[in-house]
C-alpha cells in the first residue's frame, strides 16, 4: 500500500524540479527563485529516497540478497540512465549524450551500492563475531560504525560532487529505520503542528534567503566540500547543510498531516522516477534548440509558468508512452525484470 503523504512529497519536488530546470532552458531573470528551489528539492528527493529504500536495505541478509539488490537498483536507475542517453544522441546526433544526463539517478546508485555493500559487509562481520555463524540483529556498536563508514565513503568516493547528499539519505534510512518519523507524526494534531512549525517555517525561510545571499554568485550545487575546504569556505557547507535539513523539518511533516487521501497528485508522484528521465530528456531533445529570452517581470514569469506546465503535461503524456510497452517501461522507465514478467505471464 503506497503512502498519500510519500508520494505527494515526490510530486511536490518533482514540481520543484521542472520549475527549476525552466529557469535553465536559455532563459534569463529570476535567479534568485531558482536558487532557493535548489535548496530543497533535491535534499527532499534523497531524504525521500532514503525513506523508501529503508526496507530493501535490512532485507540484505547474505551474498545472493545482495546480489539480486545490485542488479534489481541497476536495472531501475543506471539502465533508464544510458536507454534515454541513447535515445536522445540518436536524435540530437551527439553521442556525448549518452551517459552524461540524469546525474541525480546515477548518484542515488552509488548511495545505494556503498550502502548496500557497507550493509552485507557488517552482516558478514556479524556472523563471523558469533561463535555460530547464525545471523542476528546487529549490535549497536556495529550499526554505528556502518553508518559512519557509509558517509566517510561517499566524502571519498564524491570528492568532485556533493558528498552532503548523503546525509539527507542517511536521515530519510534512519527515521524509517527506526520508525521514528511514525511515532513523531503520531502524537502531532493540527493545532499543535501549526503552532510548532510555524517558527520553524519562518526559521528555515530566513535561513534559506540568508544562506543564497552569503553564497552570493555560488549556486548551490556548484562547489563540493572539498573546493570549499581548499578554499577555506566551508562555512559554505554548513550553511548548505542548515538550509536542506530545515526545508525537510518543515516540508514533510506538513505533506503527512495534509495528506490523508491518495489522489491524482499522488499517482503522479509514484512516478516521478519516470517524470524525471522524461522532462529532462524533452528539454535536452527539443527544448534546448530554442532560444528563449523573456524579461524579469510579470511577463518573464508567465512565460516560465506556461514552458513548466506544458513540460510537465508533456512528460507524463512521455511516461504513459514508454509504460504501454514493456520493453520500453523496461528501458526507460526502469520498470525492471518485474514488468518483462508480468507481461510474458499474461501472454501466456
Amino acid at each position: 500500500m503506497r503512502l498519500s503523504w510519500l508520494d505527494d512529497a515526490k510530486m511536490f519536488a518533482m514540481l520543484s524540479v521542472i520549475l527549476g530546470h525552466c529557469f535553465h532552458i536559455n532563459l534569463i531573470g529570476v535567479d534568485t527563485v531558482s536558487g532557493i528551489i535548489v535548496s530543497y528539492n533535491m535534499q527532499l528527493f534523497m531524504f525521500l529516497a532514503g525513506y523508501t529504500s529503508a526496507k530493501s536495505l535490512e532485507s540484505i541478509s547474505d551474498w545472493n540478497h545482495y546480489w539480486h539488490y545490485i542488479v534489481k537498483i541497476a536495472l531501475h536507475l543506471l539502465l533508464p540512465t544510458f536507454a534515454i542517453g541513447a535515445l536522445q544522441a540518436l536524435i540530437t546526433f551527439d553521442p556525448a549524450a549518452i551517459g552524461n544526463e540524469q546525474w541525480f539517478l546515477k548518484m542515488l546508485f552509488r548511495y545505494l551500492l556503498v550502502f548496500a555493500s557497507v550493509n552485507w559487509l557488517a552482516i558478514e562481520l556479524n556472523k563471523r563475531l558469533n561463535k555460530d555463524g547464525i545471523l542476528e540483529p546487529l549490535p549497536l556498536w556495529l550499526s554505528i560504525f556502518r553508518y559512519l563508514l557509509f558517509a566517510v565513503l561517499m566524502f571519498v568516493l564524491s570528492k568532485t560532487k556533493l558528498p552532503e547528499f548523503a546525509f539527507y539519505f542517511l536521515s530519510g534510512y534512519l527515521l524509517k529505520k527506526h520508525k521514528l518519523l511514525d511515532r513523531i507524526t503520531a502524537s502531532i494534531n493540527s493545532r499543535l503542528f501549526m503552532t510548532i512549525m510555524l517558527p520553524i517555517q519562518i526559521t528555515a525561510l530566513f535561513l534559506t534567503i540568508f544562506t543564497w545571499h552569503k553564497c552570493y554568485g555560488y549556486n548551490f550545487y556548484d562547489e563540493p566540500f572539498w573546493t570549499l575546504f581548499e578554499k577555506n569556505e566551508t562555512i559554505i557547507f554548513i550553511y548548505r547543510q542548515l538550509c536542506g535539513f530545515g526545508w525537510i523539518i518543515l516540508l514533510v511533516p506538513l505533506f503527512i498531516l495534509f495528506s490523508p487521501k491518495y489522489t491524482l497528485f499522488s499517482y503522479w508522484g509514484s512516478k516521478s522516477l519516470g517524470l524525471y528521465i522524461t522532462h529532462t530528456f524533452i528539454i535536452h531533445a527539443v527544448i534546448e534548440r530554442f532560444e528563449i529570452v523573456y524579461p524579469n517581470d510579470w511577463r518573464g514569469w508567465c512565460i516560465v509558468i506556461i514552458i513548466t506546465i506544458m513540460l510537465t503535461i508533456a512528460s507524463m503524456l512521455l511516461v504513459k508512452l514508454f509504460e504501454s510497452n514493456r520493453f520500453s517501461h523496461f528501458l526507460f522507465l526502469g520498470g525492471g525484470m518485474e514488468v518483462l514478467n508480468k507481461e510474458a505471464g499474461r501472454s501466456k
